[in-house]
């Protein structure tokens, strides 16, 4: 069996007297896909933001790779993200005055890549998506599936182990939402990386090769 690359072990959080997780046990396989599901307010993003290491818990261990990752000060964190997680939002977050070429290699340049390589894998994430015409545009000339796809090229070029995305279909029409959905095992297919997203569309959370229930911050059902 795959040793998993996150292991959430008794993961509570609280925000003052609010409780929103509640002892969540949770581990990530390479190559897998994970759908998250339930309510709004169940817990999902914060379970997903806590273990990209963008939140603390207020009790439990998060590993990565057996590594207890909140060891860390802000810094190590901080370089830990960049070189070892990608993040899709609902919202793309893209930079209004660079292309999208540019935007996809900013994460690289952070992590101290040249220019050189990391325009060449970012041409390379753009052509998987189907974005190989669109590398010279800026997100205006974009479409809002486009801009999505981008964000998610973005996500790539620093070769994550896992992908965490919050509703990254939630501002897409059902037509750039299904295509997107395929994308997500397309990019598992040719990258080898775990994806775990949280959604509300049930057809895309069906897919997955796990579907996982929150309820008032506890996973009580999983699907295979």
């Amino acid at each position: 069996m795959d040793t998993p690359i996150i292991q959430l072990q008794n993961i509570h959080k609280s925000y003052g007297n609010l409780e929103v997780l509640k002892g969540v046990d949770l581990e990530v396989y390479p190559s897998e896909i994970i759908s998250l599901v339930g309510a709004s307010g169940a817990g999902k993003s914060t379970l997903l933001y806590i273990a990209g290491t963008l939140d603390r818990p207020t009790a439990g261990k998060v590993l990565w790779n057996n590594e207890d990752v909140f060891k860390l000060n802000d810094a190590g964190l901080s370089d830990f993200r960049n070189k070892n997680i990608g993040f899709i939002f609902q919202f793309h977050h893209l930079l209004a005055e660079f292309t999208a070429l540019e935007n996809v290699c900013i994460p690289a340049y952070i992590a101290g890549a040249d220019k050189k390589s990391a325009e060449e894998k970012a041409m390379y994430l753009l052509k998987l998506l189907s974005l190989e015409d669109r590398y010279d545009h800026k997100p205006s000339a974009l479409s809002g599936g486009e801009q999505q796809r981008v964000a998610v090229a973005r996500s790539l070029i620093n070769n994550p182990e896992v992908l965490l995305a919050d509703e990254p279909s939630g501002n897409l029409d059902s037509e750039n939402a299904a295509e997107l959905h395929k994308l997500f095992f397309k990019i598992r297919e040719e990258l080898n990386i775990a994806c775990v997203i949280v959604t509300h569309n049930q057809e895309f959370a069906k897919m997955a090769d796990r579907q996982l229930q929150m309820v008032d911050g506890s996973i009580i059902n999983i699907k295979k």
